[in-house]
């Protein structure tokens, strides 16, 4: 019987216990790295099933409005590295493959859902290079897909191998859901707010939206296996890591680096939660310098968290923890991006005050 996911470890989203060892963790175990690409090739293979229950879980008529737009929308592509992560992480804990695929659709729907209610939310016309959903059909119909492929997720975790399993996957949903939704409510509850945000409240509103759906995968595959409290507990707090860089980083990349727009830049552009707001609401002065500090002081933030990821992912099964290579290698690389932009930025900029 498949470990019972409980609540306990995602009460809380701090990374106060980073630093602490997990207790029990298997470390990068015997198994042959030259496995890895053997490994790979299986999770590709198996990515085609996943695919294959995400669409069928749909549940009504490819013609009804809500099933054609998650459908465009499915169809629109994406690097399915959750659904990656699910199997491999089921693979790593000894899952069996019907549970490992049953998690990795059921996690992939969820993360389409939330980009589907995101495009409405921030009013993005385009995904993936195509329009959004909501740009498509309307918000109306937008709304309805998000909502259906959440359901999905339901439906099609109850494919898993067993009712033990099905059970925990969906309780894990259940979970991770809530969380994902109530965070993200904190964020838009009242966003011309000017009242400081201490950094007790910034970490649970950041990590809150986005840490859930990093551990989401890797939690739904190995529910299906052999996973102890001490290695769940583990593959939290690397969610908590990854999750608030993550969302650091991608934070800055709303913010336009360069020497003109620093002149005029207008401080409320963005909400007090947005990492921006919140490294520059730390400071008194308000200068073109300490605009570019502000940039800086972030991503030192972004780069800690990180670091704390990279430690913490030495202490898995060798081949997951290679695999998450590819969102850490991701992450470094738009962490350097923004370095470099600030280093290209003039020394002598503009010292008036900021608006």
């Amino acid at each position: 019987m498949a470990p019972a996911i409980s609540n306990r470890y995602a009460a809380n989203f701090h990374l106060s216990h980073d630093n602490e060892t997990s207790g029990s963790s298997p470390g990068h175990d015997s198994e042959p790295l030259e496995h890895l690409e053997a490994t790979r090739q299986q999770v590709d293979e198996e990515l085609i099933l996943v695919k294959g229950l995400m669409r069928e879980s749909l549940g009504a008529p490819d013609a009804w409005p809500a099933v054609a737009a998650s459908l465009y929308h499915l169809d629109t592509g994406g690097s399915y590295l959750r659904a990656r992560f699910a199997l491999m992480s089921g693979i790593a804990y000894g899952a069996t493959l019907a549970h490992r695929t049953a998690a990795a659709a059921a996690t992939e729907l969820v993360h389409n859902a939330s980009l589907v209610h995101d495009d409405i939310c921030d009013a993005d016309t385009s995904r993936r290079g195509q329009p959004c959903v909501w740009q498509r059909d309307n918000p109306a119909v937008a709304l309805c897909s998000g909502d259906l492929l959440l359901t999905a997720a339901f439906r099609v975790a109850l494919r898993s191998d067993c009712a033990d399993h099905c059970m925990s996957l969906v309780t894990l949903l259940t979970d991770r859901i809530s969380q994902v939704v109530a965070g993200q409510s904190i964020e838009v509850a009242d966003p011309c707010s000017e009242e400081r945000v201490n950094l007790n409240d910034y970490l649970e509103a950041t990590l809150a939206k986005t840490s859930p759906l990093i551990a989401l995968p890797l939690e739904a595959g190995a529910t299906g296996g052999k996973l102890s409290a001490a290695q769940h507990a583990l593959l939290l707090r690397f969610a908590n890591a990854v999750g608030l860089s993550y969302q650091i980083i991608d934070d800055l990349d709303d913010v336009d680096m360069n020497a003109d727009s620093l002149h005029h830049y207008d401080t409320r552009t963005h909400h007090r939660y947005h990492a921006w707001a919140w490294h520059w609401s730390r400071r008194k002065e308000r200068t073109g310098f300490a605009l570019r500090d502000t940039m800086q002081r972030a991503l030192n933030h972004a780069d800690a968290a990180l670091a704390r990821a990279e430690r913490l992912k030495a202490e898995f099964p060798a081949l997951l923890a290679h695999a998450l290579d590819d969102i850490i290698d991701s992450l470094r690389q738009r962490l350097m991006a923004h370095q470099a932009t600030i280093r290209r930025l003039p020394r002598d900029l503009h010292q008036g005050a900021i608006s």
